[in-house]
């Protein structure tokens, strides 16, 4: 008797050690971010560390690691580097033209044009100079890689409401690397609702 009290005294320190260090463990969060617009592409390494750096911000028990999709896929990827979720983010460019109700272009197609107080009729966000045409828009999507059933993810169109007031050259970047803290960390605070993380 009085050894199997031993053997449990002994043996019990060594089972809690072990079970906190399980609970300890970091969850490995893979990240690859895409696009097809030639310009963004150009940003895409920086954007991916960026995007890192917002889901190890967004929670202490988590490590993002970074994922490129080359020469194999991002999934390959994410679980030769033993990511328990891969986190993809993607951004777009859309042509869009905003028409006033009555069909005709009848206002300026710019902010440049515009007298103040009146805001541009036409081209659709033109107040940023490197999106005369075009929206922004971003997504991203998380895929568990431990066999867990999951289904996060997440889209937005920017609206006209969310671009600058008055005219800029240049909007695209600072856009991106928003779009990918944004996707990042509500990700993070999705899988941490759901128990996942």
């Amino acid at each position: 008797m009085t050894r199997r009290w031993f053997a449990t005294l002994v043996l019990l320190p060594i089972a809690s050690v072990t079970l906190a260090q399980e609970n300890d463990r970091k969850c490995a969060i893979a990240v690859n971010v895409g696009s097809t617009d030639s310009r963004i592409e150009q940003m895409i390494p920086e954007l991916r560390e960026e995007a890192a750096k917002a889901v190890e911000q967004s929670a202490k028990n988590v490590c993002a690691t970074i994922v490129s999709g080359f020469p194999s896929n991002p999934v390959e990827q994410a679980r030769q580097k033993s990511a328990d979720y891969l986190l993809t983010i993607k951004l777009t460019l859309l042509s869009q033209m905003v028409l006033p109700p009555n069909g005709g272009l009848n206002g300026p197609a710019n902010t440049a044009a515009a007298p103040v107080g009146r805001v541009p009729t036409g081209i659709a966000y033109a107040r940023c100079d490197d999106l005369l045409g075009q929206a922004f828009a971003f997504s991203y999507k998380v895929t568990s890689l431990t066999g867990k059933k999951i289904n996060l993810e997440g889209s937005h169109t920017m609206q006209g409401t969310e671009y600058p007031l008055g005219p800029q050259p240049y909007c695209l970047a600072k856009f991106s690397i928003n779009a990918v803290r944004n996707c990042a960390s509500e990700a993070v605070k999705k899988l941490k609702s759901k128990k996942r993380i």
